[in-house]
């Protein structure tokens, strides 16, 4: 089967413009960089970040994982990013092999779900969201992206 997404890394130089001080919902560990899977919707290049233990459900949650963790593992589309320039785009990376499976099975159903999720993040920004949505975005990295954000289409 012929692979339809692209799984990277994110590169030193995204960590530098986007430091943790002033950045602090987006996701870093010292010494070990995220797997990252590209979508694009709306003209925009979104990477979304590859998490264990998740807890919240504005993800795509794995059903199958060899990775030894008793917590969820999947993308976490709260901690999405928009790459603004390519160079934030490092290496091509791998993931479990189950999770790659399952991943090529169900790319399209995820990035449908994670359309959805853009699709209510700019009904906040556009104002139209009740406090209910509203409340889902608080900590979302999404809102450090406000402005790449073309909300008249």
């Amino acid at each position: 089967m012929k692979q339809v997404f692209e799984l990277r890394r994110l590169t030193k130089d995204f960590y530098d413009d986007y430091p943790k001080d002033s950045f602090p919902e987006i996701e870093r560990k010292k010494g070990r960089p995220y797997a990252i899977l590209l979508v694009q919707i709306k003209g925009l290049k979104f990477a979304l970040p590859f998490r264990t233990n998740i807890r919240h459900t504005y993800c795509y949650k794995f059903k199958t994982t060899d990775r030894n963790t008793k917590s969820s593992t999947g993308i976490d589309f709260s901690k999405a990013i928009v790459v603004t320039k390519e160079n934030y785009l490092g290496e091509q990376t791998d993931i479990n092999n189950k999770e790659y499976l399952e991943l090529q099975k169900r790319c399209f159903f995820i990035k449908r779900k994670f359309e959805n999720y853009i699709h209510n993040f700019i009904k906040v920004i556009t104002g139209k969201a009740n406090q209910y949505v509203i409340r889902r975005y608080k900590y979302s990295t999404l809102n450090y992206f406000k402005d790449c954000f073309d909300v008249d289409t």
